[in-house]
């Protein structure tokens, strides 16, 4: 990975991924195209696979590699990423990591994505609140979220980008209003990395997928903040997450985030996204950000024009990637979209169109022409 090569020219070349090319791909919020380059990753860790003792160990470096290279995506350091199955797991090693007590809270956006949802409304059981912060229209205030905290609040749970709605927050904002408390913040941005600035050190923890944005496969990774909650300890243990203690009986856990991964990490993942990793920062992550918020700007002024119920809110800094509409048969839009090969992503009663690298002005103007067909 070379992070000093940033001086390609964005849109992404279709040509680069496996089967773009002629398509209109909007939708990278449910699953993107791979790279081309990523057979070639195949092969390595297909040949590594082969190689007994010595190649399981190359696997390993590959996954260290991929998490340094995480690290520096996110503001963090390399012993802050570990590497899960995917992010609702990610959100339960966290939530396991509390000591709950009868009376505690946590909060919520009502339309943050179900993942966190229901892992926090699991807590019931054990006697704890989940304060649901509804929102006003489709806009989550960030302000209720803060009114919703009280002394007995232990957690904020909320998307950096909404699932859903496609609403991107301040995450730095949102921590400085906590300051003073001894609440965990945890942020889920799946919808994030890859295609805006994620800075981990605002949060507590961060969890992420792997398959959107970003470009890889179906893993996960959790990012503690050892600064700021060096005392966390994941309910459950492997033997990727410990060393021997004095008994066989016993153990200590790593003292770095390897302590979430209690078996192998996905070390064909980690092949795959090292890859990743080195495209997006070869056009940089910020000329990413700065593309494709315009091409979603430009999609939510279209759908606005066409009288939709929009979800997600005008204002590049209101949004990343994703544009969404309410859509009640948002299943026969998307049949219509694909036979005319424009993919969409549509459920939740909603159509989600979400703009990448590789998405160019032509490829929004041709889905914002032919949309009122599909919604015929």
């Amino acid at each position: 990975m070379n992070p000093k090569d940033t001086s390609r020219s964005l849109p992404a070349p279709k040509s680069d991924f496996i089967g773009l090319e002629g398509k209109v791909h909007l939708a990278t919020g449910g699953e993107p195209p791979l790279l081309k380059a990523h057979r070639e990753a195949f092969e390595r860790f297909a040949a590594d696979k082969a190689g007994g003792f010595d190649g399981y160990h190359r696997h390993w470096a590959e996954v260290d590699r991929v998490r340094a290279d995480l690290a520096r995506l996110l503001r963090a350091e390399p012993g802050d990423v570990g590497f899960v199955g995917n992010a609702s797991e990610g959100i339960m090693r966290v939530v396991s990591g509390i000591d709950w007590r009868p009376g505690d809270s946590v909060v919520v956006p009502a339309l943050d994505y179900a993942s966190g949802r229901y892992a926090l409304a699991s807590l019931k059981a054990r006697g704890v609140a989940v304060r649901l912060v509804p929102a006003r229209g489709w806009w989550i205030d960030p302000g209720e979220l803060l009114a919703a905290c009280d002394g007995r609040t232990r957690l904020v749970y909320l998307s950096q980008v909404n699932a859903l709605t496609g609403q991107h927050f301040d995450i730095a904002a949102l921590a400085r209003g906590l300051e003073g408390s001894d609440i965990v913040l945890l942020v889920d941005v799946s919808h994030a990395l890859g295609v805006v600035p994620v800075d981990a050190g605002a949060s507590d923890f961060v969890v992420s997928c792997c398959y959107k944005f970003v470009l890889g496969i179906h893993d996960g990774i959790v990012v503690w903040n050892r600064r700021r909650r060096p005392d966390f300890t994941p309910f459950g243990a492997g033997w990727a997450a410990a060393e021997p203690g004095e008994t066989p009986a016993d153990y200590v856990l790593k003292d770095d985030a390897r302590r979430v991964e209690f078996g192998n990490a996905g070390h064909l993942g980690a092949y795959l996204l090292r890859e990743s990793l080195a495209y997006l920062e070869s056009f940089g992550i910020a000329a990413i950000a700065a593309h494709t918020r315009a091409l979603a700007e430009r999609m939510i002024a279209g759908m606005t024009d066409l009288g939709l119920d929009v979800m997600t809110p005008a204002g590049p800094a209101n949004h990343a990637g994703n544009a969404a509409f309410a859509c009640p048969d948002e299943a026969a839009v998307v049949r219509k979209a694909a036979a005319e090969d424009i993919f969409l992503w549509g459920d939740n009663g909603r159509i989600r169109a979400s703009a990448h690298l590789f998405t160019n002005e032509d490829d929004v103007e041709l889905f914002l022409e032919r949309l009122p067909a599909f919604l015929a």
